[in-house]
């Protein structure tokens, strides 16, 4: 039994795997609120909806967490992501759906009472909610006790997003339990600050919480004082968050790589050559986790997810990770891809307590294939990884790596070189080849038209 690391905050229950697993145990103070929603059928509801993941009760054995009374089987999830690293729709979705829950829950007797960021992940179909427990028994004629916390993972970050830059999702690294409502009403600009539910979801809202601060003695505030809030109330601030949710909006811009179909330096001869071999490559390898790093646009995640695979495909620029989620969410609503926002340079790390809370990039791993198609020139010359460490990284990654080496006199090396002259690290095929050989078998090559170079290699047991 291995507990998961991210839910040891809840005295409601734990997450643990088993054999491969995942299990939920429910200890004491959570078993009434989990048979009061299981007879109103609240779970069976959500769970119809697509907005909540499926649970099936099993037996309490050794296996489970000391002190469990009940205990849950849920299916396993095909990656764990975190807000930052997500496109903004997919982080307005997950904010959606924890509203679409709440309109479902408050006139049961029901209501989250958590609504973190972190309870919502892609199961390689939609968004679901995973934490079970996070619904909970509402408490008559109060306030929505994770309105704070809702504002703080969704729309505090939205706005900051939508109305100063999208970069600015990277806060999240610093302060994972929310953005603080302070901060970004100082950040945002004057004008937005107004806007119909942004004034009184995030600037009232932050100065109640500083005037709240400020007083000396909390226990000493008359019960007059508390608010009151019934179900058409609350229903009615649910609503509010929506409409605010919905009208936050990112215009999608990118200098570069979301055009990078007609800026790159290759012709479509070379583009079906390379696509034709990534397709071959994967009927024969039958990967079913395939890791697309550099993925721009998705096109060759879009073919690996044709064959079945699970791709998670991260790029650095936030307007293609925006670019694929929106596609692969349009009419055809395609499935088994997971964009994320990464600089590769400088990937998720491990986070939260002891740094284990939130799992860095490679601990979650590995894949099947990795993918790292034009990618290397870039980590190379751009960001001054050498090539025997990123063969070292890569091989930590994943069994298979399809990878692109981009020779020295092409136009885009040409380009990352232009001002750079003989300042830079050392470029060459028999230097990429050498790195890439301590780590790899070379199983296949592919030459362009265009002088471009993919590589099929597999990971030497023998030389790590």
């Amino acid at each position: 039994m291995s507990s998961n690391s991210g839910s040891f905050r809840d005295p409601f229950g734990k997450v643990f795997t088993s054999d491969g697993k995942v299990f939920r145990s429910i200890f004491s103070p959570g078993v009434k609120t989990y048979e009061a929603a299981k007879m109103r059928g609240v779970y069976e509801h959500l769970i119809d909806k697509r907005l909540l993941i499926s649970h099936e009760e099993t037996q309490v054995d050794e296996s489970a967490a000391e002190g469990a009374v009940y205990c849950l089987a849920h299916p396993c999830l095909p990656m764990v992501s975190y807000p930052w690293e997500w496109s903004f729709s997919m982080l307005k979705d997950a904010a959606l759906l924890h509203l679409e829950a709440m309109e479902i829950l408050v006139p049961r007797g029901f209501w989250l009472r958590d609504a973190s960021a972190f309870n919502v992940q892609y199961d390689g179909k939609q968004l679901v909610l995973i934490d079970t427990l996070s619904i909970g028994k509402r408490t008559p004629d109060s306030p929505w006790v994770a309105y704070g916390q809702f504002c703080a993972h969704f729309l505090a970050p939205l706005a900051i997003a939508a109305y100063c830059d999208i970069r600015l999702l990277s806060l999240w690294r610093s302060y994972i339990e929310g953005f603080p409502l302070d901060l970004v009403v100082k950040m945002l600009p004057s004008i937005k600050k107004y806007r119909p539910g942004i004034f009184m979801h995030l600037k009232l809202h932050s100065a109640a919480q500083a005037s709240a601060d400020k007083k000396e003695d909390i226990t000493k505030i008359r019960s007059s004082e508390k608010i009151k809030v019934g179900d058409k109330g609350l229903i009615g601030i649910v609503s509010s968050l929506k409409r605010t949710i919905d009208r936050t909006n990112w215009k999608r811009r990118s200098a570069i790589w979301e055009d990078y179909g007609e800026i790159r330096t290759y012709d479509d001869p070379d583009v079906a050559m390379k696509s034709e071999y990534v397709e071959n490559v994967i009927r024969q390898l039958k990967p079913k986790m395939v890791w697309d790093l550099g993925a721009n646009r998705g096109e060759f995640s879009l073919i690996a997810a044709s064959h079945g695979a699970f791709v998670v495909s991260i790029d650095g620029d936030p307007a293609c990770s925006e670019a694929l989620y929106e596609k692969i969410g349009g009419e055809k609503r395609i499935t088994g891809i997971l964009p994320l926002t990464m600089d590769l340079a400088n990937p998720s790390p491990g986070l939260g307590w002891n740094s284990k809370e939130r799992l860095s990039l490679s601990e979650r791993g590995p894949a099947d294939l990795v993918m790292a198609l034009a990618l290397i020139h870039h980590l190379v010359l751009s960001s001054c990884v050498p090539f025997d460490l990123i063969a070292e990284w890569f091989s930590t990654l994943g069994n298979s790596l399809l990878i692109e080496f981009v020779p020295p006199d092409d136009p885009m090396v040409k380009k990352l070189l232009q001002n750079r002259g003989d300042e830079h690290l050392p470029y060459s095929l028999n230097l990429f080849k050498r790195s890439f050989a301590s780590f790899y078998d070379f199983e296949e090559e592919i030459i362009l038209n265009n002088g471009r170079i993919l590589f099929l290699c597999e990971r030497s047991k023998n030389k790590i």
